[in-house]
């Protein structure tokens, strides 16, 4: 049997598999709490203030070497267009990580690639990209006037390919991940 490779799919937008699965992935949860200010021991009350999301963080390997061509074109432009603004959405898309029954939503945060190895034309033909994703249900423009998540178009696909799934493979926000 095949081994699954990892990759992350733009919804709406292109696809991009790793050319070797990453040797781990991390997820991290913040949760804040603020220390009410009339305590004055050094045990303070403490407050819930608000939720914040998950984040994704993955280092991912891509090579051309053996197949011949540019590192840069095959994988690392499609990687770029996900955290560009998508025209008549006003934002980048919603991002999915996927690797084996793991399953992540969300949208890129920063994305950092190192070019490693060159042709000697100068082609890059390895890279290695680091990827931070936000978690999220769905993505939207803000308006600068309190604006949020918009209904997003691409929720009805989601949902239909989450109804085929393990529910315990689907990691929805807000849900602890599975050990």
């Amino acid at each position: 049997m095949a081994t699954e490779k990892c990759s992350l799919k733009a919804i709406p937008g292109p696809m991009v598999t790793a050319s070797l699965n990453p040797k781990q992935f991390q997820v991290d949860k913040t949760v804040p709490w603020s220390k009410q200010v009339t305590n004055q021991n050094d045990a303070p009350a403490l407050e819930f203030t608000h939720a914040e999301p998950k984040n994704l963080s993955v280092e991912l390997l891509f090579d051309t070497y053996q197949d011949g061509g540019s590192v840069k074109s095959k994988f690392i432009d499609p990687l770029e267009v996900m955290t560009q603004v998508v025209a008549g959405l006003g934002h980048p898309p919603q991002v999915l990580f996927q690797w084996g029954s793991f399953k992540f939503y969300g949208a890129i945060e920063s994305l950092s690639v190192s070019y490693t190895m060159f042709r000697e034309d100068g082609t890059p033909c390895r890279a290695t990209a680091n990827i931070k994703m936000k978690e999220a249900e769905r993505v939207g423009a803000g308006g600068g006037g309190g604006g949020g998540a918009e209904p997003d178009p691409n929720q009805e696909m989601r949902d239909k390919g989450r109804a085929g799934a393990d529910p315990d493979s689907i990691h929805k926000p807000g849900t602890p991940l599975s050990s």
